[in-house]
């Protein structure tokens, strides 16, 4: 069970993306504007229309500051894939979230949210776009969603 005051009182849902790359991965990650659009596409439709608005952050936002906003910090990083594993030849994009939010006396995020999830490319490729909305959607429902949803009633 998630702590209950750090998900109450969400007015707005800010996602905000890190993306790297391992040596020699680079072409192979996803464009951090691509993939956080895919993200609040898709947290957006975790919440539905009942839930809170889902807004793009850009590094240093002052919207971060909004006790009513609960950033999203998606964290993506690619590494080429090894022999033996999937995707051999190809990459792996491994996506992970963590919560903020700006309240005075307010309680720390969960210390555990959804755990990460992979997707795998071809060589040569980014990961495709189907395998990464379902990959976010997963994180997102267990990570995000279900939790500000829980706290609305």
């Amino acid at each position: 069970m998630s702590p209950v005051r750090f998900f109450q009182q969400v007015e707005r849902i800010g996602m905000l993306c890190a993306v790297d790359a391992g040596p020699g991965a680079a072409p192979q990650a996803p464009e951090a504007a691509r993939l956080c659009g895919l993200a609040a596409e898709e947290l957006a439709a975790l919440l539905g229309a009942g839930g809170p608005p889902v807004l793009a952050l850009a590094v240093n936002d002052e919207r971060l500051a909004d006790p009513g906003l609960l950033a999203v910090l998606l964290h993506a990083h690619t590494r080429a894939a090894s022999e033996g594993e999937p995707g051999a030849g190809g990459s792996v994009t491994a996506l992970a979230v963590s919560l903020y939010r700006s309240r005075v006396g307010g309680d720390a995020p969960p210390f555990f949210l959804a755990p990460p999830e992979a997707v795998v490319a071809p060589a040569g490729t980014t990961p495709p776009e189907e395998a990464m909305r379902a990959a976010l959607r997963r994180l997102l429902l267990s990570g995000v969603a279900r939790p500000v949803l829980a706290h609305r009633r």
